[in-house]
């Protein structure tokens, strides 16, 4: 297969800038990332990736990642620290500047609107964009909703409840991070997107008490839906996260409860896209759970 460009993949050695570095792999595609430790590096050498030790508060440790680079795949840790994430971009986007980088995809991990909320998660990510768009670069934002995966974490989807902070009546679009990596190489595929801002949503909109029959029909078994109080929420998150990160997500999600209505729906992505990116719904999702040992089916 001959090679095409060179893209570099921030955060390859993690869920979804890895599924994004797969997807490129297959596609042909060279593929750099920027590490932490050697270690790392060379597990993700075996992979086929050219793996850079580097930190994104060191703006000269990452230039060598992005020699003969033409395209960059960004996204960026959780952080909820507002001058570390200035100095991430600073140093992300600068650098790919200096290196001439044609085309720059940043995934910007969550919706928001284009107006202030006083939100850090939602404040933070629109400076970070407006640095992006300032740069010259061409570049595409993804905006996507919320993650199949959040089911994942550990006590969201008990043995009979499936607990999560939004509102049990108003349908949300979730999108799996493997169909996010689909709609992140295709907008690298396809440059004269250029300038745009992509909402990236599943195939469906469910409200919890549909979320709660799908995973009831995939697992076999009666699962109800509750919708966990934010506070609880923040409470479980903290021993895992941290107490600012768990502070920062329970504020996104108090502000999500009240402008549920805002989120993007199916119909809002185009034909094209949804074309190529068909998506996956959440039934097939908990199913590729199920097989992956996540979820417990009962037996029947």
């Amino acid at each position: 297969m001959a090679i095409k460009d060179k893209v570099l993949v921030y955060g390859a050695g993690g869920v979804q800038g890895g599924a994004v570095a797969s997807k490129l792999l297959k596609e042909g595609y060279a593929v750099h990332t920027i590490v932490r430790n050697s270690d790392k590096a060379a597990q993700l050498q075996e992979q086929g990736i050219t793996a850079f030790v580097g930190d994104l508060s060191d703006a000269g440790s990452l230039t060598p990642a992005y020699q003969g680079v033409s395209k960059v795949f960004l996204v960026l840790p959780v952080d909820f620290d507002l001058e570390r994430n200035r100095q991430f971009i600073r140093n992300t986007v600068d650098a790919a500047k200096e290196a001439n980088v044609k085309l720059l995809v940043f995934n910007a991990s969550g919706f928001f609107t284009d107006d202030v909320t006083g939100v850090a998660a939602y404040d933070i990510k629109r400076e970070l964009i407006a640095y992006v768009k300032q740069s010259g670069i061409p570049s595409i934002i993804l905006q996507p909703t919320l993650y199949m995966e959040n089911f994942l974490i550990p006590g969201v989807v008990d043995n009979q409840t499936l607990a999560y902070p939004v509102p049990a009546d108003f349908a949300i679009t979730w999108i799996s991070m493997e169909d996010a990596a689909a709609y992140s190489v295709y907008a690298l595929n396809h440059p004269e997107l250029a300038g745009q801002t992509l909402p990236i949503v599943g195939p469906e909109a469910l409200t919890g008490n549909q979320l709660a029959e799908q995973f009831s029909a995939a697992l076999n078994r009666n699962v109800q839906f509750y919708s966990l109080p934010v506070e609880a929420f923040q409470e479980a998150l903290s021993p895992v996260l941290g107490k600012e990160s768990a502070v920062g997500l329970a504020d996104s999600y108090k502000w999500l409860g009240l402008n549920t209505h805002l989120l993007p729906k199916p119909e809002q992505v185009s034909d094209e896209l949804r074309s190529a990116t068909p998506g996956t719904p959440l039934k097939e999702w908990v199913k590729q759970a199920v097989q992956n040992g996540f979820f417990t089916p009962v037996a029947g």
